[in-house]
């Protein structure tokens, strides 16, 4: 009789897997996997946005002055077609480095929304910290990925609020 358990380390972003035969242990692992479980949550908050009369999007596709078109996990697009905030994730095992900053800096200039946010996991290397603040691009940093959208939609209803930031 073979029994097989699967183990996920979201932290790790490895899954091992533990097989017991007749004869012997063995323990695999599975090709890394790091996952934003919280691609529904980026949904249900442009939803609840939506629901309160903004127009937001998740994912969001959006056209920059180049005419090329960019992708991001949310944005929030007005009437008038200008992007107001756009989010983009960015998850890794070890810190995130420059060129991660640098690639959503290319589609935010081209798109010029007034906020862009740039969520990570686990957090940005020294270099990109601050190429991020020289750019203006907001970052939100947790070690686990679940929280980004918590910490990002909190930002989000207080920059939606009258006279928010």
């Amino acid at each position: 009789m073979r029994v097989r358990l699967a183990f996920s380390l979201i932290v790790l972003g490895f899954g091992l897997v533990l097989a017991k035969s007749s004869a012997f242990y063995s323990l695999g692992l599975l090709a890394p996997v790091l996952t934003l479980p919280a691609k529904g949550d980026f949904e249900a908050m442009a939803a609840n946005l939506t629901k309160k009369g903004s127009r937001a999007l998740a994912p969001a596709s959006l056209t920059g002055k180049s005419g090329v078109k960019h992708e991001f996990a949310f944005a929030v697009v007005p009437d008038s077609g200008k992007a107001k905030i756009v989010i983009d994730t960015e998850l890794s095992v070890k810190e995130v480095d420059e060129m991660k900053v640098l690639k959503f800096y290319v589609k935010v200039f081209d798109v010029g929304p007034e906020k862009a946010v740039l969520c990570v996991t686990p957090k940005l290397g020294e270099r990109a910290a601050t190429l991020a603040k020289e750019y203006g691009i907001v970052v939100i940093e947790d070690e686990t990925p679940r929280n980004l959208v918590a910490k990002a939609e909190e930002m989000v209803n207080n920059t939606m609020k009258p006279g928010g930031a």
